[in-house]
């Protein structure tokens, strides 16, 4: 068992490895000054983003962060609840970026593309993370429907700004404005994870492009269609 006394470590800035953002989800200076929650959250990113996902254990995690398994579980009830508050933090960071389309030109094209030009740099940046929470959804059983609710944060976030995002399931249109809101964001969001995770479609460069005409149709015909 480990000891509950915390190991010497590196800055955390020095630490976390695999995306220059990873230190602005913390925002920490120095490991030793933490709590034993944020020291396991910092020790499961680690060991996530260097070995995987799936390789690493609650054994590693609690090594890593120099506490005992009974300090682990008295914060976090499994490893997946670790990458589910990950996936929050990260969300505090890509939410803001995802929904600033609010407050610009929505309807200008190459406000559009850089909007989600942006959007898809930042998780770049943040690349190892999104590759760990990649990896959560595949082998967690819940962790889709876990994570789903915050694509129906931004609908609402938008749909304070954006008539078109301003729809719900019990519409009289049948709720299909809403389903086709959550399509478009679930594109945009998975077609960029994609992006800095495989090798495929989802980083040729005109995907932005293609995007950006699907959300420019969507607030087109949402604003003909009322």
């Amino acid at each position: 068992m480990a000891s509950e006394g915390v190991k010497s470590q590196p800055s955390i800035g020095a630490k976390l490895t695999g995306s220059s953002k990873l230190t602005g989800l913390f925002a920490y200076n120095d490991l030793r000054k933490q709590t034993n929650r944020d020291r396991l959250l910092i020790a499961a990113t680690n060991l996530f983003c260097s070995k995987g996902y799936a390789a690493v254990s609650v054994e590693d995690i609690t090594s890593e962060a120099g506490v005992s398994r009974v300090t682990f579980y008295r914060h976090f009830p499994s490893k997946a609840a670790v990458a589910l508050e990950l996936f929050q933090r990260a969300g505090e960071i890509a939410g803001p970026r995802l929904t600033a389309i609010g407050a610009r030109d929505f309807r200008d094209r190459a406000t559009v593309v850089q909007w989600l030009a942006d959007f898809f740099e930042l998780n770049r940046e943040m690349r190892g993370i999104v590759r760990v929470l990649s990896q959560a959804n595949v082998v967690e059983d819940n962790f889709s429907a876990e994570v789903r609710p915050y694509i129906f944060d931004m609908i609402t976030a938008l749909g304070r700004t954006i008539p078109a995002f301003a729809a719900a399931p019990d519409d009289p249109d049948g709720g299909k404005r809403y389903v086709r809101a959550w399509l478009l964001l679930y594109t945009i969001l998975d077609q960029s994870n994609h992006a800095v995770t495989t090798e495929s479609v989802s980083a040729h460069p005109q995907m932005i492009e293609i995007l950006a005409d699907s959300f420019l149709e969507f607030v087109s015909s949402s604003e003909t269609a009322d």
